[in-house]
C-alpha cells in the first residue's frame, strides 16, 4: 500500500470512529436529558466544539495505532503494542489536555472505563477474527497427503 493511500485510510478511519463515537456522546446525552451545559448539564460539555476535536484527535490517533496490526509480529505483540500505544493516546486526549491529571479519581474511573471499553472491542474483534479463519477453513477441500501410500498398501497387503 503506497503513502498516499496509507494516509487516505488513516483519515477515512478516524472520521468513521469519530462519527461513531460523536453518535455515542449525543445518545448518552438525550438519555442522561442533559444537552445543555449552561443549564448544568454535565454530558452536554462533551458536546462543544473543543471536545469534538479532542475526540476526533483520540479517532485519529487509534486509527494510526491501528497500522500496528499490520506489523511483522506475533498477534499478541501487536494487540499489546495497541493496547499500551492507545492507553497512552488516550491519556493524553482525555486526561492530560483537558487538566483532569489532578483529581486521582476521575483518572481512575476514565482509565477503568477505557480499559473495559478496549476488552470489550478486543473481545469482538478475536471473535470476527476467528470466524473469518474458520469460515476460510471450512472453504478449502481437504486432500490426502498419503493418499496414495495408503491406496497402494491396502491393494497390495
Amino acid at each position: 500500500m503506497n503513502l498516499r493511500k496509507r494516509i487516505w485510510k488513516i483519515i477515512s478511519d478516524a472520521c468513521v470512529y469519530f462519527t461513531v463515537a460523536e453518535f455515542f456522546v449525543l445518545f448518552v446525552a438525550t438519555g442522561f436529558s442533559e444537552l445543555d451545559p449552561e443549564a448544568g448539564g454535565g454530558v452536554g460539555k462533551y458536546l462543544s466544539l473543543g471536545a469534538a476535536a479532542l475526540i476526533f484527535l483520540g479517532c485519529f490517533l487509534l486509527s494510526l495505532l491501528n497500522l500496528t496490526f499490520r506489523l511483522d509480529l506475533s498477534s499478541s505483540l501487536r494487540v499489546l503494542i495497541h493496547f499500551i500505544g492507545t492507553t497512552v493516546a488516550y491519556s493524553l486526549v482525555f486526561i492530560v489536555i483537558p487538566g483532569v491529571y489532578n483529581d486521582f479519581g476521575a483518572i481512575f474511573v476514565r482509565l477503568g472505563v477505557f480499559v473495559i471499553i478496549y476488552a470489550v472491542g478486543l473481545l469482538i474483534g478475536v471473535i470476527v477474527t476467528s470466524s473469518k479463519r474458520n469460515h476460510r477453513a471450512d472453504s478449502i477441500e481437504y486432500e490426502s497427503q498419503f493418499g496414495e501410500f495408503f491406496d497402494k498398501k491396502n491393494r497390495n497387503g
